[in-house]
C-alpha cells in the first residue's frame, strides 16, 4: 500500500533554482546565501546555476550580496524558479531592491513567507489559508 504522500502526490520539498548571469564579462564578488544558508561564495566570472532543496512550507529568504569594486562589474539574476514556476524576473519588482540587475556594492534580497500561498496571491488567484 502506498503513504500519504505518494497516494496524494504531495512532494515534501521545493526546488529552488536560481540562474547567475555575470554581466558584461567581468569578475564580481559575491555570496549567496538561501534560509541562513551560503551555498555559493567567490569570484563569478561566467554563468552559474545554483540549486537547493526547502521544505514545502519552509519561508523563502534569498540574499545576494555583491562587491562592485569597478564600474561596469554587475550581476543579472537571469532566473529564479520555485517548483517549476518562474518568479524572477517576473516578480522583480518584490526584490529589495526592485530589480534583477546588481551594480552595486550590497545586498539583494527576497522573502517569501511560504511559496504556495504567496504565489496563489501574487497571481491573482485569490487567498489561500
Amino acid at each position: 500500500m502506498k503513504n500519504f504522500l505518494e497516494l496524494t502526490a504531495i512532494k515534501p520539498t521545493l526546488m529552488l533554482d536560481i540562474s547567475l548571469l555575470l554581466v558584461p564579462v567581468e569578475r564580481c564578488d559575491y555570496t549567496i546565501i538561501i534560509n541562513g544558508e551560503t551555498v555559493s561564495t567567490g569570484v563569478l566570472t561566467s554563468s552559474a546555476e545554483f540549486k537547493k532543496q526547502i521544505e514545502l512550507t519552509e519561508a523563502i529568504d534569498i540574499l545576494i550580496s555583491v562587491k562592485n569594486r569597478q564600474h561596469p562589474q554587475a550581476i543579472i539574476i537571469s532566473s529564479l524558479y520555485i517548483d517549476g514556476y518562474e518568479v524572477i524576473p517576473v516578480y522583480q519588482h518584490l526584490a529589495t531592491p526592485p530589480t534583477n540587475y546588481i551594480d552595486f556594492s550590497g545586498v539583494w534580497r527576497l522573502k517569501i513567507p511560504n511559496f504556495y500561498p504567496w504565489y496563489h496571491e501574487i497571481t491573482g488567484q485569490g487567498w489561500t489559508a
